[in-house]
């Protein structure tokens, strides 16, 4: 190197650590004045009129200014909706230094408007400070998580986001789609669902649970899941509450902006299957010319059988967000709209067991006996390929009128399109070579739900406030003509010992063309009354009101069955040359078949009362307790003849549930709580008609509803302890027991309610009260946040035992003939897993405008399937997920954000808990892993997906 260089390069180093020894660091924290809340993202400027610094507030609410040339400095903090604070003067001298400048207290802006103040600060409403603060103040046990969170987790519905939530776990959908939540190990049919407080009906045909995927997550303010019921809400929830509260007027206007693009890998290996949706009419053949029509085959199109392929389609959604406050912000107004187009799938292996068992003589097992088997009759492939349209509006009006009075009305509308083409591959494994039954099904669903609430506050006098909802909710579900036909093929071995279809052996079978819909509607209207006063110069609170809903729950059904002409010569070629008739001498019916107690109505009334009152007994300890009071009346009729039992009903009942809530607060940052309430859950619709679905609908088994079936109660306690330090920072310690009285439970019977035993060897799914039961736990949540990254963590145990009488068939050598023998066997609650646990790890600049997340979900294994016979009730194996999802500023308000699901490729696994008979060769099923200690019934795969979008926000 030349001389020169090298010198010019030793003074460019020598200027570089002369400036570094000057240096100097600014440290500092920004909060909220009021709550000490970090104001996350806060602008923190450095000036001195030579140079100018510039960083922002970390997520734990402190700032650091490095590299600071010697000199005086104003230190300066601005974030919109606050007030600017005063400067501070910072000195940092010739060496180098760290100067700590302190906190800085900012207050959030005030519009006066005489008689109304309107805040325009951001509230921390939407964000994790303030469900926090939220959490901490509560009066009762929950859950919280914001829409940053949801915004920045790799969910897009609410049923995903779900699973990111303390003591939350969530039922998937053939297409892996997250769509019912379980809350503590609690079936879903003990949780409900409410929207902004309100109570929601649920556009499913047979329970009263509500389809989480139906919900898409960004017109979220904030998700809630309440654990412990206060006497002002309703009580119709053992697991939990989920409370979906939607975006509210603003403060100030908003505009929201997003659209995403993805696809799902699955489709990578095979084509997506599709159906031309538009020949479906929404009408039945009954329903277009009246009943009593005599259909033909031209009634029924056959374009919505014909599967189509198509090569890697392209996941959408895209939303928009618009709010503001107009005449001197008196009046709000927010409109949200959301737009999903998703296309999912899986392939799917199914093993289709008898509902019994079966006694293995030693020629059948190489000289072992085995007792109690199980027996599988179909090997089935699969393969699901799901179409998933969501469109969603949300709209809120608030008008302040003055400061005693204000109103506000909602209007919620959701709506999904999920259109479904199977193709499923059906071996006879008792059969050898055995046949092979080849069915085509398609299905368009169509889910949507309405609420409309008129919300009024009031406050009469300076004791007495009084508040009020009208609300109107429906509820509908429609499935217009599914239709499914079925091709036959007879395997034949060839002279070297291969299999072969030839065409020759084809074998038309039945198609089938369905109809069903179903309408809830909800009138209810709900009044309360605070009443503020003091005794013994405590304050005390004394509340009361209660609600009236009046339900009206319509089903209707009608199903044609068509056989094959000439289905012994008939060859098969495609759907369109196929040729169908209603065959009468078979029992096919022209005018289609209206089902066995599928066609009902449901009118319900609940009213409630209740009383509660709220005091400070010390000045840590608070107590809230009261008691409620519900009636529940049920009128039902069905179209079933008048010799079958139960074929109209009326039900009815009261429960009195009192509660008792302790909050004692050990400093402003901990909290300890103990809880005790009363709580019951009323059994879904289907299940309490008398009605009977066949397997062929199910795609398992049949099952049938219970008139005779009892409402479950419970006595719910918790106890948890509570650590807010910081900001977004928690640590939360807790347990629960609930002595559950009639749980109900979907079980194997012998016993039809039709009227007497179905036909011997057939078993049908029948909801059961299965006797007491005391369910118990412990939860564990932690989030702690390290200048720019964070964890958040959540752990649950849950433990239950039930214990029943099952069947035991076994081979007795004396008789030379098979027993059934009665014995006890002891369980977990049906759905319950023992273990759940969620990890996040996150890191977050705000400098950058960088977002990273990885989250990761365990569901342990649970009870799927409850078998009337002993050991062989069906598991759902372990479960777990890992999921990547980011957000990175392009611009001042524009971001671009991925989301990435299951980057492990995990797959759902169903198991008998048997060892698998590989030299039975009655039972020759696939996709066995250890056969040694497992028979794997069921197995789904559906690969990584993934999504990427542009996200603006003014």
């Amino acid at each position: 190197m030349p001389t020169l260089s090298r010198k010019l390069l030793f003074f460019i180093i020598g200027i570089g650590f002369s400036l570094a020894s000057i240096a100097g660091v600014i440290k500092g924290k920004v909060t909220d004045a009021k709550t000490g809340e970090p104001l996350v993202g806060a602008i923190v400027e450095a000036e001195n009129g030579k140079f100018k610094l510039k960083g922002t507030v970390n997520l734990d609410g402190t700032f650091t200014l490095r590299n600071v040339p010697a000199g005086e400095y104003q230190v300066k903090v601005k974030f919109t909706g606050y007030k600017t604070p005063k400067d501070i003067r910072v000195i940092i001298k010739e060496d180098k230094e760290i100067v700590a400048v302190g906190g800085f207290e900012l207050q959030e802006e005030v519009l006066d408007l005489g008689e109304v103040s309107v805040k325009t600060g951001a509230g921390f409403k939407e964000s994790d400070n303030g469900v926090r603060r939220i959490e901490k103040n509560s009066d009762y046990v929950q859950n919280i998580l914001s829409q940053k969170s949801i915004e920045l987790s790799p969910d897009v519905t609410v049923a995903n986001s779900l699973q990111r939530m303390s003591g939350v776990t969530i039922q998937r959908s053939s297409s892996g789609e997250g769509r019912y939540a379980i809350i503590r190990g609690m079936d879903q049919r003990y949780n409900t669902t409410l929207v902004n407080g309100i109570k929601i009906p649920s556009p499913d045909d047979k329970y009263r649970y509500v389809p989480m995927d139906i919900f898409p997550s960004d017109l979220l303010e904030r998700l809630e899941v309440i654990k412990a019921l206060t006497p002002n809400m309703e009580g119709d929830a053992i697991g939990g509450v989920m409370n979906l509260v939607m975006k509210s007027a603003p403060n100030k206007e908003t505009f929201h902006v997003f659209a995403a693009a993805g696809a799902n890998t699955l489709f990578n290996d095979r084509p997506f299957t599709t159906f031309n949706q538009g020949v479906i009419n929404k009408k039945s053949p009954a329903e277009l010319h009246g009943a009593g029509y005599a259909a033909s085959d031209a009634d029924f199109p056959r374009s919505n059988l014909n599967f189509t392929p198509l090569s890697n389609p392209i996941n959408l959604q895209t939303g928009v967000t618009y709010g503001n406050r107009f005449f001197k912000k008196r009046l709000g107004f927010i409109l949200g709209v959301s737009f999903q187009n998703n296309y999912r799938g899986s392939n799917q292996i199914l093993n289709a067991q008898y509902p019994g068992a079966k006694v293995l003589l030693p020629s059948a097992t190489g000289g072992s006996l085995v007792n109690n088997y199980p027996e599988f009759s179909d090997a089935i492939d699969n393969k699901y390929s799901t179409q998933q349209r969501r469109v969603a509006l949300n709209n809120k009006w608030d008008y302040v009128i003055n400061k005693n009075n204000k109103i506000s009305l909602y209007n919620l509308y959701v709506h999904m399109d999920e259109f479904q083409a199977r193709y499923s591959a059906d071996t006879d494994v008792n059969t050898n070579p055995g046949n092979v039954a080849l069915t085509s099904r398609s299905r368009w669903q169509i889910q949507n739900i309405y609420n409309s609430t008129l919300h009024g506050e009031h406050s009469l006098s300076s004791h007495l406030k009084m508040n009020w909802d009208a609300a109107y909710s429906i509820a509908k579900q429609q499935i217009p003509d599914m239709a499914q036909f079925e091709v036959d093929y007879v395997k034949t071995k060839n002279a070297d010992g291969s299999l072969s279809l030839p065409l020759n052996f084809v074998s038309i079978k039945g198609m089938n063309r369905i109809w069903s819909h179903n309408t809830d509607k909800d009138l209810a209207g709900y009044l309360n009354f605070i009443y503020n006063t003091k005794i013994h110069e405590h304050g005390v609170e004394f509340s009361w009101g209660g609600l009236y809903r009046h339900k009206n729950r319509d089903n209707y059904y009608l199903k044609y069955s068509l056989s094959p002409v000439s289905a012994t010569t008939q060859k098969y070629s495609n759907i369109f040359a196929a040729q169908y008739a209603f065959n009468t001498q078979s029992g096919d019916a022209p005018t289609g078949d209206p089902g066995t107690g599928r066609n009902y109505s449901i009118q319900e009334d609940v009213a409630a009362g209740y009383g509660q009152f709220k005091f400070m007994a010390t000045p840590q300890l608070q107590v809230l307790g009261g008691v409620r009071v519900e009636n529940t009346d049920q009128h039902y009729t069905t179209n079933l003849p008048d010799n079958v039992n139960a074929q109209y009903g009326h039900i009815y009942y009261v429960d009195v549930l009192p509660g008792l809530h302790l909050k004692y607060e050990l400093n402003r940052k901990q909290n300890i709580r103990a809880s005790y309430f009363r709580s019951l859950v009323r059994p879904g619709f289907a299940e309490i008609i008398p009605q009977d679905v066949p397997a062929s609908e199910t795609d398992a088994y049949e099952q049938q509803g219970n008139p005779y079936l009892k409402h479950t109660t419970a006595d719910n306690y918790d106890l948890r302890y509570e650590l807010f330090p910081k900001g977004a920072d928690q640590l939360l310690l807790g347990g629960f027991v609930k002595r559950i009285y009639n749980p109900i439970e979907t079980v194997f019977s012998h016993y039809s309610v039709l009227g007497g035993n179905s036909s011997p060897g057939t078993y049908i799914l029948t909801p059961t009260n299965v006797g007491n039961v005391t369910n118990y736990g412990a939860e564990a949540v932690i989030t702690k946040y390290f200048g720019k990254f964070g964890i958040t963590a959540n752990y649950t145990y849950t433990h239950s035992a039930t214990t029943t009488t099952k069947s035991y068939l076994r081979y007795d050598s004396v008789a030379a003939n098979t027993k059934t023998d009665s014995v006890s066997q002891t369980r977990p609650l049906q759905g319950q897993a023992k273990h759940i646990a969620n990890v996040a790890l996150i890191f977050k600049d705000p400098k950058i405008g960088l977002d990273i997340q990885l989250a990761y979900v365990y569901t342990g294994e649970r009870i799927a399937l409850v078998n009337i016979f002993y050991n062989l009730d069906t598991w759902q194996a372990p479960y777990s997920q890992l999921d990547l999802s980011f957000e990175k500023r392009i611009v001042k308000k524009l971001s671009l954000y991925g989301k990435i699901n299951n980057l492990t490729n995990s797959q759902t696994k169903f198991y008998i808990k048997a060892p698998y008979l590989i030299g039975n060769t009655l039972n020759k099923i696939p996709g066995q892993d250890d056969p040694t200690h497992s028979i794997i019934v069921q197995r789904d795969l559906y690969k990584i997906s993934y999504l990427f979008g542009l996200r603006y926000k003014l």
